[in-house]
C-alpha cells in the first residue's frame, strides 16, 4: 500500500532538487527520504529519478507524476485553508432573513460589524413578511430570520431580540414638534401615514385610536417604513413608527416624540427547530444583541425609557 509519506518525500525532492534538502524540509533524515522514494518506485513500478554521481535527475515519468502530485497537494492545501476558515468563522454561507423595517435598520448595522469581524463568510440576505420568513426558516432556507410577529409555524424556535415603544415622527417644522409627548387626540386633524389594514402594526395602532375615540380621515398607507420616514421628511404627514428605524432619518429634518399610549414594536429571532445553530449564526446573534443594547441607550436618551 502506498503511503502518503512516500508522495510527501517525492514532492519535497522534486521541489528542492536533492534528498538532503528534502530531508531538511520534512524534518527527517536523508536515508528516510531515500527509502520513501525507493518504496514509491517499487509500488508504482515507475523509475522516478536517474541517479548520477552528485545529481538526481527526474525522468519523464517522474515529471508526469510530479504534476499530478502537485495538483493533489494544491488541493490538500486548499482543504487545509478551508478547515482554517471553518475553525475561525464556520462553514458555508450564512443565510439571513428580516422583515423590511429591520432590513433597513438594525440588520445592515449588524452585517457591517459581522463582515468586519468575519470577512471570509459569505452572506445571503432576504426580505419578506413575517409569515414568509417563518416558512423559509422552517424549511431551512434561512439559518436565522428576524420577524415582527410569530405565526403558526411549528418547525421553528424563537427568541426575543427586543420590544420597543413606537414613537411619533414629524418634520421639525411641524406644530407637534413643539410637544414633548404626543397623544392620539393630537393626531385628529393630521394626515397620518400608516401600514395597510390588516398588518399587525396597523391593527395595534387602530385599537389605540379607537380606544381614544379618534377617527383619522386623512391617511396614507404604505407597507414600508422607509417610505413612511421619507414622506415625513418631506412634510407630507406624521406617523408612529419603530424607534430603531427613526435613528437613520433624524439628520433629514425628522424629529421624534414620545407617543402615549404607544404601540409595541417587536423583533423576534427565529431558527430552524432542532438544528444546531452553528458558529456563524451564534456570532451574528451576539452582534444583534450588542447593537440592541447600544441603541436602547440612544432611544432612552431621545424618546424616554422603553418597556423592555
Amino acid at each position: 500500500m502506498i503511503k502518503l509519506s512516500y508522495f510527501e518525500a517525492f514532492h519535497a525532492v522534486m521541489r528542492t532538487g536533492s534528498m538532503t534538502a528534502a530531508a531538511s524540509v520534512l524534518h527527517t533524515s536523508q536515508p528516510n527520504v531515500s527509502r520513501s522514494i525507493s518504496r514509491l518506485e517499487k509500488e508504482t513500478g515507475l523509475t522516478l529519478f536517474e541517479r548520477m554521481p552528485g545529481k538526481l535527475l527526474p525522468t519523464a515519468d517522474g515529471r508526469a507524476l510530479f504534476e499530478e502530485v502537485q495538483r493533489s497537494f494544491i488541493g490538500l492545501q486548499r482543504l487545509t485553508e478551508s478547515a482554517g476558515r471553518i475553525r475561525r468563522s464556520g462553514s458555508g454561507i450564512l443565510r439571513l432573513g428580516a422583515v423590511q423595517t429591520l432590513s433597513l435598520s438594525i440588520v445592515p448595522r449588524a452585517v457591517k460589524r459581522f463582515t468586519d469581524r468575519y470577512p471570509e463568510v459569505k452572506l445571503s440576505i432576504q426580505t419578506a413578511h413575517s409569515s414568509q420568513l417563518s416558512r423559509w426558516v422552517s424549511e431551512h432556507t434561512c439559518d436565522v430570520a428576524i420577524i415582527s410577529s410569530l405565526g403558526v409555524e411549528e418547525n421553528i424556535e424563537s427568541e426575543s431580540l427586543y420590544a420597543a415603544d413606537g414613537v411619533c415622527i414629524m418634520h421639525a417644522s411641524h406644530r407637534l414638534a413643539e410637544k414633548d409627548v404626543v397623544s392620539p387626540q393630537d393626531l385628529a386633524d393630521e394626515r397620518f401615514i400608516t401600514f395597510p389594514r390588516g398588518d399587525p402594526p396597523r391593527v395595534l395602532m387602530d385599537r389605540i385610536l379607537l380606544d381614544a375615540n379618534v377617527d383619522l380621515t386623512q391617511t396614507i398607507e404604505t407597507s414600508y417604513s422607509a417610505i413612511t420616514c421619507s414622506l415625513v421628511m418631506q412634510g407630507v404627514g406624521v406617523a408612529v413608527v419603530n424607534p430603531h428605524i427613526v435613528r437613520d432619518y433624524l439628520h433629514g429634518g425628522v424629529v421624534a416624540r414620545q407617543f402615549i399610549p404607544a404601540p409595541p414594536h417587536n423583533a423576534i429571532m427565529i431558527f430552524p427547530k432542532a438544528k444546531p445553530r452553528g458558529r456563524q449564526v451564534e456570532s451574528f446573534v451576539d452582534i444583534l444583541k450588542e447593537i440592541v443594547v447600544e441603541e436602547k441607550a440612544d432611544i432612552v436618551a431621545l424618546f424616554g425609557k422603553p418597556k423592555n
